[in-house]
Formats: C-alpha cells, structure tokens, sequence
C-alpha cells in the first residue's frame, strides 16, 4: 500500500532532530515512519505490518507517553506549531491505537 499522508514525506516539513527534546530522538526513525495522518491509511498499515514492528511502535512510545504529552502542552500556544511536535503527536497516536489492539 502507498501511504499518502506520511506527515514526514510532506516536502514543505522540515523536520530539524536539535528541535527534538533529546529524550525522544531516538525515537525520530519510529516518528517519521508512524506519521501517517489518513485514518485510512493509518488502519491499513497497521494491518500490513508485522507484529514485531507493531511490538517495536509501542515499546518505544508507550514509556514516553507522558513526556510526550507534557512537550505537547509546553507548545500548544504556538502557532504555526512545530513540524517535530506534529511529526511526534501523530506518531504517538499510532502507537496509542497498536496498543490498544495489541492489549
């Protein structure tokens, strides 16, 4: 399946890993694969991929949840917000719906 609402394959994004908090930037491979914003798509990919790679999503994000939101608040009064906390936000609501599906 071609995925065409990849946040990170938006040519306009420009995502920059210094603007990443560095407690998360191991996980910018993960964040730019998962940015998928189609639901769609997102619910496609999820049933292509193998469970190693679905296990590999939540064991990444699932321990940063709370880091990852409390960032998302310390940006919420930004406008435009930034293309490192939209590329993670979508990433981490991928890994919010595998585990679900996976618990």
């Amino acid at each position: 399946m071609k995925i065409t609402s990849r946040y990170s394959d938006i040519p306009e994004v420009q995502i920059d890993p210094a603007k990443v908090p560095e407690q998360f930037r191991s996980l910018l491979p993960l964040a730019k694969e998962w940015s998928i914003g189609d639901d769609v798509e997102l619910d496609a990919y999820i049933e292509e991929t193998s469970e190693e790679k679905k296990k590999e999503l939540v064991d990444g994000f699932s321990p940063h949840f709370d880091g990852l939101y409390k960032w998302h608040q310390e940006c919420e009064d930004l406008v435009p917000q930034p293309d490192e906390l939209v590329l993670f936000d979508m990433a981490a609501n991928a890994a919010a719906t595998v585990h679900s599906m996976l618990t």
